[in-house]
């Protein structure tokens, strides 16, 4: 499940390890881009890009917008579904892992 692998890489840091990180900013664009790749135990690799908006002010949204793109770049042989997902925002991505993780205990509790 490739909610489990992104809840590792934000919270459960020493299961996997970043190999490898960019960030890029344009000197004339108010966007940032971040990547990031983490193998994990499995020998899984997963990468997310993320484009921030830099222009927005602290307090004009809950949550602003960022695009966020999580990708299996190596599945290792392993089952991992969706091979990649995008969000607009965390808010999106938090409500996105929450979903999935209760789908997960409610499966397993049936079973």
């Amino acid at each position: 499940m490739l909610a489990k692998y992104i809840l590792n890489t934000l919270e459960k840091p020493a299961t996997c390890e970043v190999i490898f990180e960019q960030l890029q900013q344009d000197v004339q664009s108010e966007v940032m881009q971040v990547i990031r790749r983490w193998r994990f135990h499995d020998a899984v690799i997963l990468q997310c890009t993320e484009e921030i908006e830099l222009s927005i002010p602290n307090n004009d949204s809950q949550c602003p917008e960022r695009w966020i793109i999580w990708q299996v770049i190596d599945s290792a042989g392993r089952s991992v579904f969706p091979q990649r997902k995008e969000f607009f925002s965390l808010c999106q991505q938090a409500f996105w892992l929450k979903m999935q993780i209760a789908k997960e205990s409610v499966e397993i509790e049936t079973n």
